[in-house]
């Protein structure tokens, strides 16, 4: 693909919003920002995005013993509820504080596999290489590539085979194997960020899987760098003007979107 200068500039956030549906491209860049009450599962996707972020700092420290590591993950999870009403302030004002509560309950009613997981990969000889990679992680900073009109911000980075590489926090369903494919192309795009700004390749990233404790280390192929180019030209066409087809999902009634999003496709659409 031919890169050149483009009026339209993209954040890899719009990327990421594009793979969970385009047509939320479409109504996010103009502005329709419609307010919707805070769920717990959003509480939810809070805490553990927060937890997740110092999941390094305390497999660096962690207890051989799984009751003083049980007892940390605890306060983490103290912590990180009390935390995200200072942090997201503007989002969650007024949230009701039962919201908040309910939400640490149900992390906290599987916080015992997720201790467990990551104690199994701190004790594995395997997962030796990915804990000294996590012992370099820090909290991520804005990126920017002049070359494909792309910003955005990981949620941190770690030193991979001594190379500064791209570190990404999921709060959902945790694959069985390796990542899902829109986090893929999630990590690929940052790489494709850090590329430009430290000038040098990388080959890998890695994915934490916050609500399972799963971390895993992922390999950028060169497939995965063509799919994130498609995904960002198309990217920017919706948000010059081209309104993408409505894609029916079993989430489509909880979409903020969702009154609006009846309009008739632009012949344009076709396209995508």
């Amino acid at each position: 693909m031919f890169l050149k200068k483009h009026k339209t500039g993209v954040n890899v956030s719009e990327l990421v919003l594009y793979l969970s549906c385009p047509r939320k491209v479409y109504y996010a860049s103009r502005e329709k920002n419609i307010s919707s009450q805070v769920t717990v599962s959003y509480a939810e996707h809070l805490i553990l995005k927060e937890m997740g972020m110092s999941y390094p700092e305390l497999l660096k420290a962690y207890s051989s013993k799984d009751e003083e590591f049980f007892k940390a993950l605890q306060s983490l999870l103290s912590q990180a509820s009390g935390e995200i009403l200072l942090i997201y302030a503007a989002e969650l004002e007024d949230v009701p504080a039962h919201i908040i509560e309910e939400a640490a309950n149900n992390v906290l009613a599987d916080l015992r596999q997720l201790g467990d997981n990551l104690l199994s990969m701190a004790r594995d000889e395997n997962g030796s290489g990915m804990m000294r990679q996590l012992s370099s992680f820090q909290p991520g900073s804005l990126f920017k590539s002049e070359r494909l009109d792309l910003s955005g911000i990981p949620s941190g980075t770690a030193s991979v085979d001594g190379i500064l590489s791209p570190v990404i926090i999921k709060t959902g369903k945790c694959p069985e194997n390796g990542l899902w494919a829109n986090d893929r192309l999630h990590l690929t795009s940052l790489a494709l960020l850090l590329e430009e700004s430290k000038a040098s390749v990388i080959r890998s990233g890695i994915a934490t899987y916050a609500r399972q404790g799963h971390i895993r280390r992922m390999n950028i192929r060169s497939d995965d760098r063509r799919q994130v180019l498609n995904v960002l030209s198309k990217v920017r066409k919706i948000k010059e003007g081209s309104m993408p087809d409505r894609k029916e999902s079993a989430l489509c009634d909880k979409c903020a979107y969702y009154s609006m999003c009846n309009v008739q496709s632009s012949l344009a659409s076709k396209f995508f």
